[in-house]
């Protein structure tokens, strides 16, 4: 699915990696019967190979990318307790994650609790201080790497809030000037740019999920085709 953040982990690595794919995107909230037969726990990404292999979910998928691509680009550390230590902080990014999509997945309610925006910014202090504990523009060093992109499709829906629910919820970048510079950069890489959507595309998606009729998946097809017959 185009908009889901944890196959964008995926694509962001395989680009970066230098790995040629194709992208079939599927409904997550209505699975195609042959997605569900590939891979019966349903992971996103899925990796297939012509010979039948599957592999499925966003670390152990990406952690894989990194192993088979491009190996003058790696992703993550070669000494062994920094590697360990990346791992922890995408994994942990996790807590980042569900405070986020208590928000995101709800904000369409008229009684919403923001005190999961609070947690969230409680949890984002750690990156912010890691961050800043590392001389390097990323937390991978001059380029982006392994925790970078396990945890930017975040990033780029931060400024979702703001815009869903109002003023209140603009991620704070006084509190972060690190993560703020950081987000800059990310921007600027080409991986991001290739699969980076703006909030606008974002926005559409989540009021077409809540807007009480079935969700509009393709309209980023729909698009693309307008766009290509006026050519």
């Amino acid at each position: 699915m185009r908009f889901c953040p944890y196959a964008e982990r995926s694509l962001l690595v395989g680009s970066a990696k230098g790995i040629k794919f194709e992208v079939v995107n599927v409904n997550l909230v209505d699975k195609p019967d042959w997605f569900v037969a590939m891979n019966p726990p349903g992971l996103v990404p899925t990796l297939e190979w012509g010979d039948g292999r599957v592999l499925g979910e966003s670390l152990i998928v990406s952690e894989y990318l990194d192993e088979i691509g491009d190996a003058s680009r790696p992703l993550q550390s070669s000494d062994p307790f920094q590697k360990a230590k990346d791992k922890l902080l995408a994994d942990k990014f996790s807590q980042v994650i569900s405070a986020l999509f208590k928000i995101m997945l709800n904000y369409h309610k008229p009684e919403l609790d923001l005190s999961p925006f609070d947690d969230m910014l409680r949890y984002l202090d750690r990156y912010e201080k890691e961050l800043k504990s590392r001389p390097s523009q990323f937390f991978n060093g001059d380029k982006p790497g392994y925790v970078d992109y396990m945890i930017w499709p975040w990033f780029e829906r931060f400024e979702l809030l703001g815009v869903l629910v109002g003023d209140k919820l603009k991620f704070p970048k006084t509190r972060y000037p690190r993560l703020t510079e950081w987000t800059s950069a990310m921007l600027e890489d080409d991986a991001v740019k290739t699969w980076y959507l703006p909030v606008e595309v974002h926005e559409q998606y989540m009021r077409s999920r809540f807007s009480g009729g079935a969700t509009d998946y393709d309209f980023l097809v729909r698009q693309q085709e307008v766009k290509t017959s006026n050519l």
